[in-house]
C-alpha cells in the first residue's frame, strides 16, 4: 500500500474511533480536537513504519500514545469521567481493530481497499454503539427522575427530570435527542400569553416573530402527532449548549416546550440519553 493511502486509512479510522467513543460516552469533544487526536494516531502508524523507533513498538510506547490522543481528543471533568472515558476509549480499540480483522478475514479480501476497510470499521461502530446502549439503559432504567443542569445561551438552568421511555423524539434535521421541559423554566426567553401545548405553523411563526434574537437563532420544530389525534402538532425546541446530568456533559440536545404541570418535575427525558 502506497504511503500516502496508509495515511489516509489510519486517519480515517482514527477518527471514526474518536468519534465512537464520543458518542458511547456522550463527551462534548469538539471536532477539532477529534481531527487533531486522528492526526496524532497517523503519525504514531507512520513512525511505525521506520525501523529506527523500534522503542516506540514496545506496549509501553502504545500505552503512551493512546493516553496522549485520549488527552487530545476528549474533555474531562474530574478523574472518574477520566477514567470511565479513558476505559470505553481502550475497549472500542479493540473491538473496532478485532472486529474489522474478524471481518476482513471472513470476506477472504487479500489485497484490501481503503473504502472496504472504513465500511468494516465503521459497521463495527454502529455494533458496538448497539450493544453498549442496551447495556447501559438496563443500568438508568430502575432510576425514574434525575437532577438536570441545562445551559442555554451560557447561562445554567437547575430543573428535576422525569425519566420516560416513552419520550422518543428527536429533531428531524439533526436527529438530536428532545427532552421535553417545562414552559415556566424558561419563562425568561419566552413570550407570554402564548399556549406551547398545541402548537401549529402559523402560531410556531407568530411565537418565533416575538422572541429575542439571540434565542430565534436556536428554534427548533419538532413535528408529532398526538395519541389521541390524527393532526400534526408541531413542539416549539431550542438547542440547548449541553446537559449535565451526575456530573457529565451531553451535547447534541434540543429543549422541547410545554405547558405540563406537575410538582415532582419540570422535564420529560429518555433514558437512552443518559446511556
Amino acid at each position: 500500500m502506497y504511503l500516502d493511502l496508509y495515511i489516509i486509512e489510519n486517519l480515517l479510522i482514527n477518527y471514526i474511533i474518536i468519534s465512537c467513543t464520543s458518542i458511547l460516552t456522550k463527551n462534548t469533544n469538539s471536532y477539532k480536537r477529534k481531527i487533531i487526536g486522528a492526526i496524532v494516531g497517523a503519525i504514531y502508524s507512520v513512525i511505525y513504519l521506520l525501523p529506527r523507533f523500534y522503542l516506540l513498538y514496545t506496549l509501553p510506547s502504545k500505552a503512551v500514545f493512546i493516553v496522549i490522543i485520549g488527552l487530545i481528543s476528549f474533555v474531562y471533568t474530574d478523574k472518574n469521567e477520566f477514567l470511565r472515558v479513558f476505559t470505553i476509549f481502550f475497549l472500542v480499540n479493540f473491538f473496532i481493530c478485532g472486529s474489522t480483522y474478524f471481518i476482513i478475514y471472513f470476506t477472504g479480501i487479500e489485497h484490501i481497499k481503503i473504502s472496504f476497510v472504513i465500511a468494516s470499521v465503521y459497521i463495527s461502530c454502529l455494533i458496538l454503539k448497539k450493544i453498549y446502549s442496551d447495556i447501559t439503559l438496563i443500568n438508568h432504567i430502575k432510576e425514574f427522575t434525575k437532577e438536570v443542569t441545562i445551559s442555554l445561551l451560557g447561562e445554567e438552568l437547575k430543573c428535576i427530570a422525569l425519566l420516560d421511555s416513552g419520550n422518543l423524539l428527536k429533531d428531524p434535521l439533526s436527529k438530536s435527542d428532545v427532552i421535553m421541559v417545562n414552559s415556566s423554566l424558561l419563562e425568561k426567553y419566552l413570550p407570554e400569553n402564548y399556549n406551547y401545548e398545541y402548537v401549529d405553523v402559523f402560531l410556531a411563526e407568530e411565537i418565533i416573530n416575538d422572541l429575542s434574537e439571540d434565542i430565534s437563532s436556536r428554534v427548533r420544530l419538532i413535528p408529532y402527532n398526538h395519541a389521541t389525534s390524527n393532526k400534526t402538532n408541531m413542539i416549539l425546541g431550542f438547542k440547548a449548549d449541553y446537559l449535565r446530568i451526575d456530573n457529565k456533559k451531553i451535547g447534541n440536545i434540543v429543549l422541547g416546550i410545554s405547558n405540563f404541570k406537575d410538582d415532582n418535575y419540570n422535564a420529560i427525558l429518555n433514558p437512552s440519553i443518559l446511556s
